[in-house]
Parts: C-alpha cells; structure tokens; sequence
C-alpha cells in the first residue's frame, strides 16, 4: 500500500508540473518601428494578450478591427493587446523593409492601432511550435502563458476568452 501512495504521490506530482504555466523569460523584440522590447512588457497590464499574424492571413486580417477596438476597451481594465507579426522577413530570412511597410500599410487600414512586435527566434522559443495563424496567447503579468487558441474570432468571442484568461491571470 505505501508503495502504491508513493507512486500515487510521485505521478501526481509529475502531472501537476506539466500543467504548471510556462513562463516567458527574458526576450528582446522589435515593433513596427524599430523600438526595443522585452518581458518588461507584462508588468504594463494584468493580462497580455499576444495575437500571431501575418500579412497573407485572411482570417488574421479580418478580425484586426475587432482586436483594435477591444485594445481600447479592455485598456482600463489591464488587458493589452500586442500583435506579433509573423512574416518579417525575406526568403533569406533577413529583415524585409517591404513586408514591414506592407504590415504598417495593414496595421494602419484595420484601424489595429495597438503594438505589433517581430516575432523573433528568441520570443517563439518561449511560446513554443504551432502550425496555423492566427495563434493567440495570454500571459499574466509574471509572465506566465495562462492560456491559448487558435483561430480568428470575433469581438464578441475574444471579450469572453479574455475575461476567462482574466481569472486564471490572477
């Protein structure tokens, strides 16, 4: 029996610290504009929401008026809304001028007038592999991933998930 509540005891400890909120370290990432970030980002709110996108997204593009102006509402009640843009690059991998203007162009006509940052190397490790965009992630203000999805939404299906990340931010 003790040695059944030892391995009870040691599985159990093992699954708990494979929920356990992955935490993002410290990062250096640019915006739109040139400007430096990092993890100092998340003490600016309560929850951080991060929304992946890129400029040949469709379902990415149409919801960026939403995200906008959900940014201004839920401002005051600590959520930030930070876009991170996918395609950055050249074919080389390089920094593309042209695919940052066109996401300037973008950012600019959604009326998506929040942050955007480059999704870099350094950031990506923390939030980990996915395969479709748009990819969302919301972050407390320590810095730890309380949750995800995948998929464009609407304002109305965002202003529900954020206010369930909202609980589990705390």
């Amino acid at each position: 029996m003790k040695k059944f509540l030892l391995v009870a005891t040691v599985l159990a400890m093992m699954a708990s610290s494979a929920f356990a909120a992955k935490k993002i370290g410290a990062f250096k990432a640019e915006d739109l504009e040139g400007a430096a970030h990092d993890e100092a980002l998340f003490r600016q709110a309560t929850l951080t929401m991060f929304n992946v996108w890129g400029t040949f997204c469709p379902p990415c593009l149409h919801e960026m008026p939403d995200l906008g102006r959900l940014a201004k509402e839920m401002a005051p009640e600590g959520v930030q809304i930070v876009g991170l843009l996918y395609d950055w690059f050249d074919p080389a991998g390089r920094r593309s001028e042209k695919q940052i203007a066109k996401a300037k162009t973008l950012v600019e006509r959604t009326g998506a007038d929040y942050l955007h940052l480059l999704l870099d190397d350094g950031l990506a490790r923390y939030l980990g592999d996915f395969s479709a965009i748009p990819q969302t992630f919301f972050v407390n203000g320590r810095g730890e991933i309380v949750g995800e999805a995948t998929g464009a939404r609407s304002a109305a299906q965002w202003r529900e998930i954020i206010r369930e990340m909202q609980a589990k931010a705390k």
